[in-house]
């Protein structure tokens, strides 16, 4: 393994230089050989304890520490050492503790305290993040998914955008500056880091940034740096800014930068010199429109770029949600002017503001914003290169209301309906005449078996009586014998009268 002496990264044995900042890496040897980190397990002021060292750079490095009156684990960046008896660079620490400390923003990484010890040491207490930087990420997983690499940029601009307000520069924006946090179950949140030493705005009068620029005290890695910061021949504005996040935007979706070579003086001529190669040249998958984005940021001219990382943001989330990408941004954070024109001022000085209005006005924003030879293209229904942007449909025609029917189909319908109607009154009288002609015989039955049990039953007749004969004995008189009266027939009950109707109506 070798490591960079100025980062302390460490890389295989085929790489012979630091992809960050181009300085030749040591040996193993050179590595065993070196001191241990006089402060670790320092204690700051009673209260942080310098456990690990994280990184570091050529302003400060970063330690792994923790607060010991919560038991809180944190970063701690310390000023490098050969700056401790500068005042100057003291003087510079402290402006970027203050900026830093004022800038809140969930995508830059909070500043909690800052100090300095009785011998010297300045630092700043920042906090603690679990993850990796854009740089090992891209290490493995380069070129990203374009969904991915557009979230991941929109959060970064974000970040950058709330410095710009606040009137920072980062200066030295670049992939082992940008952390990607990864949370349980949550989704991954970009962290800007080292908004660091000397990177605050100052203006061209100030005698700090003349003093400051000799001392080195402002770096930036030329890969990554816009052309005139590479040049020194223009003052610095956020549009610098907006050209590195276009260099990462451009690597995320392709791999590699748009300028490499083999000295840092060779990168630095290319960025002010040289067009970058389209990405599509690279990564023919990236879609046009957001190859476009990205070569807007990387115009030479600083007035051709989007004035501001706010700016860059809107542009870019315009294109991914025409694009239809998802992303993990939510909705674009409402500016101090869409809020008034959105908003009533109350008698009592408060700002009430109607959430529609507010969508309607960063609509109408969001579109103002845009390049004018970029919205123009975005209008446009096909792409020249490729496939047309959105899926095209045949129109379709639905009727609200039911067609009228033929006038033959309508006669014919009558004309069966008719058909049935006949057919039920004819079946409805065949009925009533079998039920009709059942109980007629049903009454008839009736009457002939009342007729039989009348002529069946014997009237009573007077026998004479037999003439005396004599006879030897005396004998009794024969006893008549009675017929069998016949059953008086039932009459049948209703239910039965009425299921024999049925049974003759259907036999």
């Amino acid at each position: 393994m070798l490591q960079c002496p100025r980062c302390g990264r460490q890389f295989p044995d085929d790489v012979h230089v630091c992809p960050d900042d181009l300085t030749p890496l040591r040996a193993d040897e050179t590595i065993a050989d070196a001191p241990v980190d006089p402060l670790i397990g320092r204690v700051f002021d009673g209260k942080y304890r310098l456990d690990k060292r994280l990184g570091g750079g050529g302003m400060g490095t970063v330690y792994r520490a923790t607060h010991l009156l919560i038991e809180r684990a944190v970063a701690v960046k310390v000023l490098s050492q050969r700056f401790v008896g500068d005042e100057t660079a003291q003087q510079r620490f402290r402006r970027e503790a203050r900026a830093s400390g004022r800038m809140q923003h969930p995508n830059a990484v909070m500043v909690n305290d800052f100090g300095a010890t009785e011998d010297g040491w300045l630092y700043i207490v920042m906090e603690l993040l679990e993850g990796q930087t854009l740089r090992d990420l891209l290490a493995r997983e380069a070129p990203l998914d374009p969904a991915r690499a557009v979230s991941f940029m929109l959060q970064a601009c974000a970040a950058v955008g709330a410095a710009h307000d606040a009137g920072l520069i980062h200066r030295d924006l670049k992939p082992a500056n940008i952390f990607i946090e990864q949370r349980p179950n949550l989704a991954a949140v970009v962290k800007v880091l080292d908004f660091g030493v000397a990177k605050f705005a100052v203006e061209e009068h100030d005698d700090d940034y003349q003093t400051l620029t000799q001392v080195g005290a402002i770096i930036g890695t030329p890969r990554y740096m816009s052309p005139e910061q590479c040049s020194g021949a223009a003052p610095l504005t956020p549009a610098s800014d907006v050209y590195s996040l276009g260099i990462i935007l451009y690597e995320m979706l392709t791999g590699a930068v748009p300028f490499s070579a083999d000295t840092p003086l060779a990168v630095a001529f290319k960025q002010v010199s040289e067009p970058p190669r389209p990405p599509r040249a690279i990564v023919a998958a990236t879609p046009v429109e957001l190859e476009r984005v990205v070569l807007h940021a990387l115009a030479k001219n600083p007035a051709e770029r989007p004035a501001d990382a706010n700016e860059f943001r809107r542009e870019l989330h315009a294109i991914a949600a025409d694009l239809g990408l998802e992303l993990f941004d939510g909705t674009l954070a409402p500016s101090m002017t869409d809020l008034r024109n959105a908003g009533t001022e109350s008698p009592s000085g408060r700002l009430v503001i109607d959430l529609a209005t507010l969508r309607q006005v960063q609509a109408a924003s969001m579109s103002d914003n845009l390049p004018a030879g970029l919205l123009k293209e975005q209008t446009e229904e096909t792409v020249t290169a490729g496939s047309p942007r959105r899926p095209e449909f045949a129109r379709m025609n639905v009727a609200l209301e039911k067609e009228s029917a033929p006038r033959g189909w309508k006669r014919l319908g009558l004309a069966v309906a008719a058909m049935i109607v006949l057919i039920a009154v004819f079946g409805a009288g065949l009925l009533t005449f079998r039920w009709w002609r059942g109980e007629a015989s049903a009454n008839a039955s009736h009457s002939a078996n009342a007729n039989a049990v009348s002529s069946a039953s014997p009237s009573p007749e007077v026998s004479p009586s037999p003439s005396p004969s004599p006879s030897p004995s005396p004998s009794l008189s024969p006893t008549p014998i009675k017929k069998p009266e016949p059953k008086k027939q039932e009459k049948p009950s209703r239910i039965k009268s009425i299921v024999n109707k049925v049974k003759g109506i259907f036999h």
